[in-house]
């Protein structure tokens, strides 16, 4: 069984990261073994743990592992490795210095998003055999464009799998009634094509799947309540579920606030900063116990 998926989400500065932090610590206090990932370009697990974090997953607690990706660094590969196939499919054009025409890839739309994709897919299929990922995502905008990605390429690629096919079948009249033979032959453009969709659709489905929940993190200010209510929306709008609401910084006197009420859990606004493993196990054992359910 593949692990369970949580991606956290939510206004920009309203405890994503700490939320997810002590998500992930409440699992791995329960005996799972877990990966807490940051997708955020501006990384903030490694502040939080008070560790140094990268690439590499590093054990911050039992069962455990924490890591922060590079999407630059994503997003240059995946780049490298469209500059590759592009020189190996069209070895015949070398001669008009291809070089100079890659260089708008570097400028393509999509990017950040298709680079989460690959990390996604990377740590997915490299910790399939741990019971629960976790997901610090990055503010609203950025989000919800990866979790439409999958959607959206898949109805992208077929509708080019449709295209090329036509293409193909003209090709083969032309060629008839030219040359009186048929191409018979697979085509490669084709296949590839084809492989492509399939890994949106796996992609579309792991998203839409009822074991991966989705966690949208708010505060009790307006402003974050109004882009909860969108993002809520927008995820419904993409058929994904469960999505859960989670009231951050609460103050104690406003615990029986409509807010609250609404919310899937609240946590109570903390004094001192939840930075290091000390702090953050101190203040899981002041909240509810159903957290990390």
């Amino acid at each position: 069984m593949a692990p369970r998926l949580s991606f956290f989400t939510g206004k920009g500065g309203v405890g994503k990261s700490t939320l997810s932090s002590l998500y992930a610590l409440a699992q791995a206090k329960r005996g799972g073994q877990v990966l807490l990932i940051s997708m955020d370009p501006a990384h903030n697990l490694g502040d939080i743990f008070q560790r140094e974090l990268g690439e590499e997953e590093v054990r911050c607690a039992d069962g455990l592992l924490v890591c922060e990706p590079d999407i630059r660094e994503w997003s240059k590969r995946y780049i490298h490795d469209i500059e590759e196939q592009v020189r190996a499919s069209y070895r015949y054009l070398t001669a008009l210095n291809l070089d100079g025409y890659f260089s708008v890839l570097r400028h393509s739309p999509g990017l950040e998003e298709y680079a989460m994709t690959l990390i996604f897919r990377t740590l997915l299929e490299r910790h399939s055999g741990l019971d629960a990922l976790v997901f610090d995502m990055p503010p609203t905008a950025l989000t919800l464009r990866f979790l439409a990605s999958p959607s959206i390429s898949r109805i992208w690629l077929e509708q080019l799998i449709a295209l090329r096919r036509a293409m193909l079948e003209r090709k083969e009249m032309i060629t008839t009634v030219t040359l009186g033979r048929r191409v018979i032959e697979t085509d490669r453009i084709v296949r590839r094509l084809e492989v492509e969709r399939e890994t949106a659709h796996s992609a579309e489905a792991l998203f839409r799947d009822k074991r991966t929940t989705f966690f949208v993190v708010r505060n009790p200010d307006t402003l974050s309540a109004k882009e909860a209510k969108r993002i809520q929306g927008e995820m419904a709008a993409l058929d994904l579920s469960p999505v859960h609401l989670l009231l951050n910084k609460m103050e104690a006197d406003a615990a029986g606030s409509p807010a609250a009420a609404e919310a899937f859990a609240v946590f109570p606004y903390s004094p001192a900063e939840l930075c290091g493993l000390p702090a953050l196990e101190k203040y899981l054992t002041s909240i509810s116990s159903n957290f990390g359910e």
